[in-house]
C-alpha cells in the first residue's frame, strides 16, 4: 500500500509494469457498458433534467479531480517542468471535455466528440501507463480516458448533440491550429507533445517514424489518418442518427 502512490514516470524509472488481460479488458468493457446504458435510458435522462444536472456535476467534479491529481503528484516529485504541461491531446480534450460538462459548449462538443472518443479509445485500446492495478496511476489513467470517451458520447445520446459538416471542418480547423502551435513549441522546448515535432533527433525515441518516411514526411500520414478519422467517425454518427430518425417516424 506504500507504494500505491509511487507516480514516477516510467520513461524516468525504466520501469514498466504490463498490464494482464483482466487489467486490460475490464475498462473497455464498463465504457461499452455505460455506453450502452445511456442509450438504453436515454429518454428517462432526457425527461429528468434535475438527473441530468446531478451526473453532469457529480460527474464533472469526479473528473476534475481524477484529471488535477496526475498533475499533482507529478508535480509534487518533479516540480515544475516542460515534461508536466496537459500538452499531450487526450490531456487537451480531457479539459475541454470538464468544460463541455459544466458549460454545454456545442462548440467545445464538437471538438471533444472526435479527439476525445478517438483519442480515448486508442489510449484505453492501447495503454502505455507503465503501472498495473496495484497503484494509483492505473486507476487514474483508465477513469480519465473512460470519462473522455463516455462524456461526448452522454452528450450525443441524451442532449442529441449532432455534428454538422461544417461543425466538424471547423473541428478539425481547431485541431490544426493546435497541431501547428505544438510543433512550435516541440521545436523549441525539445519536447515530443501529440507526436508532432520536426526534431530529428526524435527518430530514435519513436523507430516507428522512420517507418513512415521519417521527419518530417510522417507528418503528411499523421494529417491523412486525422483526416481519414473524422470522416469516418462523422459518417458513423449521422448513418446511426438517421436510422433513428426513420425508427421513429415509422413508429409515429
Amino acid at each position: 500500500m506504500a507504494n500505491f502512490f509511487d507516480y514516477r514516470s516510467h520513461y524516468r524509472t525504466g520501469i514498466y509494469y504490463e498490464l494482464n488481460t483482466i487489467e486490460w479488458l475490464l475498462p473497455i468493457a464498463l465504457i461499452i457498458m455505460i455506453a450502452v446504458l445511456m442509450i438504453v435510458y436515454r429518454e428517462k435522462l432526457r425527461g429528468n433534467s434535475r438527473l441530468d444536472k446531478n451526473i453532469r456535476l457529480y460527474g464533472g467534479i469526479f473528473f476534475m479531480i481524477i484529471y488535477l491529481s496526475h498533475y499533482a503528484l507529478r508535480f509534487a516529485l518533479y516540480g515544475f517542468d516542460y515534461l508536466l504541461l496537459p500538452f499531450q491531446l487526450c490531456s487537451i480534450s480531457m479539459f475541454f471535455a470538464i468544460v463541455l460538462i459544466f458549460t454545454k459548449n456545442k462548440t467545445i462538443f464538437n471538438f471533444v466528440l472526435y479527439t476525445g472518443v478517438l483519442g480515448g479509445f486508442i489510449s484505453i485500446f492501447v495503454p502505455i501507463i507503465g503501472y498495473d492495478s496495484s497503484f494509483y496511476r492505473y486507476y487514474q489513467y483508465e477513469f480519465a480516458h473512460g470519462l473522455l470517451i463516455l462524456t461526448p458520447i452522454y452528450f450525443l445520446v441524451v442532449h442529441d448533440y449532432i455534428p454538422s459538416k461544417m461543425e466538424t471542418v471547423y473541428s478539425f480547423l481547431i485541431l490544426q491550429g493546435i497541431g501547428v502551435f505544438m510543433v512550435i513549441f516541440n521545436y523549441y522546448a525539445g519536447t515530443d507533445y501529440m507526436f508532432i515535432f520536426v526534431n530529428p533527433d526524435k527518430v530514435e525515441k519513436f523507430p516507428m517514424i522512420a517507418k513512415f518516411g521519417g521527419i518530417p514526411l510522417y507528418l503528411l500520414w499523421v494529417e491523412i489518418a486525422g483526416i481519414t478519422a473524422y470522416f469516418i467517425e462523422f459518417q458513423v454518427i449521422h448513418f446511426f442518427y438517421k436510422s433513428k430518425k426513420v425508427k421513429e417516424e415509422i413508429i409515429l
